[in-house]
């Protein structure tokens, strides 16, 4: 126990500025996207911008990739969010089963696919978990913005990988802030699943 405090407290004490400030903007994204409040989206503009630049120097390369997808997406999630013409905001929809069968092997492919394409030119060691968090990420990240209920599911398993690969590559407080996303995760899922009884089905939204 000592040891794992100790290895805990060397990580805490090695955290940058812009990591710090990384996560303290990034807190504020999942709580805000769970209670479907747009300002999730400016928050998301902040922290990846931060993101992706920490990720780089932490030889995390698919994860610094995804930050800038992070950036656009956050920009695509503002516009989908805000009010139509008629005043009316995007409803949380769900997609047929077949959608995410589909989706998942696709996924595992192209992380694979990407971590042998970067094998050997760079010094990462945990490339595959890297690709893997990355191609899911991304996914996930496109059901958030058109507030498809199941993003939060895949949430809940890719907080849970990340929160492991963060730790492992000395970004402690990262690690720290993927168990909040982890938790927030089932928040999220539980409260965008009231609504979506609440409101009725909607038709599909994605675009």
């Amino acid at each position: 126990m000592d040891e794992i405090f100790s290895s805990l407290l060397a990580q805490w004490q090695q955290q940058s500025l812009l990591e710090i400030a990384a996560v303290l903007f990034s807190m504020l994204y999942p709580w805000l996207a769970a209670r479907q409040n747009i300002l999730c989206w400016p928050a998301a503009l902040l922290s990846t911008s931060l993101y992706a630049y920490v990720f780089w120097e932490s030889n995390l390369p698919f994860n610094s990739v995804l930050n800038v997808y992070y950036l656009v997406m956050a920009v695509y999630g503002w516009v989908r969010w805000s009010k139509d013409d008629s005043g009316k905001t995007l409803a949380v929809s769900t997609l047929p089963l077949i959608y995410h069968i589909v989706a998942v092997p696709v996924l595992l492919i192209s992380g694979f696919t990407l971590s042998h394409l970067v094998t050997f030119s760079w010094a990462g060691t945990d490339l595959y978990l890297d690709a893997m968090v990355t191609v899911f990420s991304v996914y996930a990240t496109f059901l958030m913005a058109n507030k498809v209920l199941e993003n939060w599911l895949f949430w809940i398993v890719i907080n849970g990988f990340a929160c492991y690969l963060y730790f492992t590559n000395g970004l402690f407080l990262t690690g720290v802030l993927f168990i909040g996303y982890f938790i927030f995760a089932f928040y999220g899922y539980c409260h965008w699943k009231r609504d979506y009884k609440t409101q009725g089905a909607p038709e599909q939204q994605l675009v």
